[in-house]
């Protein structure tokens, strides 16, 4: 009675060890590839001309051994065959494991490339703004240039061609800029290279109404201000400045494909400013001589829905 009651008890404790060691989940993740090798001898030339020998193993499969003269012919996994002496290589070995991982297979994201499409983000850049002042009878000293970190935001709208294609509107507005306001709006078109991979690269253009303005650009005036403390030489003025231009744009971006046709897109531009219009307001009746200039870059950030 004593030996059942102790055959039931092992049977009972063993059977969930046995159940959970046969339900141990496999890794799925390892591949593992079984090929006769053999470890052939070669040799190399290294930097001071010395000839240094190694072996390297060759995947395939024995075809036949000669234990007598060690000859062994051997088929590899290219298809290729060899016949080595037993001089020409180290070792062979029969059916040996090698384990690798599989690589993770990467979901593409199908890319819109029809209809209308919308834009939004950021856009920060830096902008170099020469004045071209000229030192003059009137104006003996001044402000010869500016620049601007303008951090903007910028829409889009936009109208495939064709996949690869695609045209719109643009416009950038400042949100932070030091005591300046600055905004564009005008033609885009980018190009897409490869839109059949997840993240593609593309050439943007765009040609913009810009409009800038400022007012902290100083200037010293060739006159005596007289004050009950005294006089000084020169008048330092105040001048607020006004630059209307034609802006291009042309760089290159990335764009990374997402869910449901949408994208994120990052793109570095290169900008310069074709000056249209320039206005300088000063307290004097004679304007400093100037002729304003701008170029600079822009990185830039958005989604497209």
């Amino acid at each position: 009675m004593k030996i059942t009651l102790a055959l039931i008890t092992i049977i009972l404790f063993n059977t969930p060890l046995f159940a959970q060691n046969d339900s141990l989940p496999k890794d799925t993740t390892v591949i593992v590839e079984i090929y006769d090798v053999v470890a052939v001898y070669k040799e190399i030339v290294d930097g001071r001309g010395r000839t240094r020998q190694y072996t390297s193993e060759l995947k395939g499969e024995i075809i036949t051994y000669d234990e007598s003269t060690g000859l062994l012919t051997f088929r590899g996994k290219d298809g290729r065959m060899y016949s080595f002496r037993s001089e020409e290589y180290k070792y062979f070995q029969y059916d040996k494991e090698f384990t690798s991982k599989k690589k993770k297979q990467v979901a593409l994201h199908p890319r819109k490339d029809s209809g209308f499409e919308f834009s939004a983000g950021l856009s920060a850049g830096f902008l170099n703004i020469p004045t071209g002042f000229r030192i003059d009878e009137n104006y003996v000293g001044g402000t010869t240039a500016g620049f601007e970190i303008p951090v903007c935001i910028k829409g889009t709208a936009s109208k495939y061609i064709n996949k690869n294609s695609v045209v719109g509107l643009t416009a950038e507005y400042s949100l932070l800029s030091s005591e300046s306001a600055y905004f564009n709006a005008g033609a885009r078109y980018q190009y897409l290279y490869n839109p059949n991979k997840n993240a593609a690269f593309y050439f943007p253009i765009e040609l913009k109404f810009s409009h800038y303005q400022a007012d902290y650009y100083r200037y010293q005036y060739n006159d005596t201000l007289f004050t009950d403390n005294g006089s000084s030489w020169p008048i330092d003025l105040e001048a607020d400045v006004t630059i209307n231009a034609l802006e291009l744009n042309v760089g290159q971006g990335i764009s990374f494909a997402l869910a449901n046709k949408r994208s994120l897109s990052m793109e570095l531009m290169l900008l310069k400013q074709f000056i249209v219009s320039e206005e300088l307001k000063i307290p004097q009746s004679v304007a400093p001589q100037t002729n304003f200039s701008a170029y600079g870059m822009k990185l830039s950030l958005f989604m497209n829905f």
